[in-house]
């Protein structure tokens, strides 16, 4: 009994930190709908120019191509990210890329 006590209260713990992680990682309610407005932006662009080579499956293949774009995209749009947007923009796209083959 104490067994299966002890993983209820891992898989809790767990849950709170994602939990926790999510809430940290969030940006405010109106700064969120900027940045899914930019990513969703940013994803079309990306896409609609995206070598057809590139295994969209392949995360190796996807993330630098998207990483190159976005630096210049970002500047032709004129918008201005901090190291930690900029990552989670890179990785909100990537895994958009991915998963709209899936």
């Amino acid at each position: 009994m104490a067994n299966d006590n002890d993983n209820g209260r891992r898989a809790y713990d767990a849950d709170d930190l994602r939990e926790i992680r999510v809430l940290r990682d969030s940006p405010s309610p109106g700064a969120r709908d900027a940045f899914l407005e930019l990513k969703n932006t940013m994803s079309e662009q990306i896409l609609r120019e995206m070598d057809p080579t590139i295994d969209l499956s392949q995360r190796s293949q996807v993330r630098p191509y998207v990483h190159d774009r976005l630096d210049a995209l970002l500047e032709e749009h004129g918008s201005v990210l901090n190291r930690s947007e900029k990552r989670q923009l890179l990785e909100a796209i990537v895994a958009d890329l991915i998963h709209s083959r899936a």
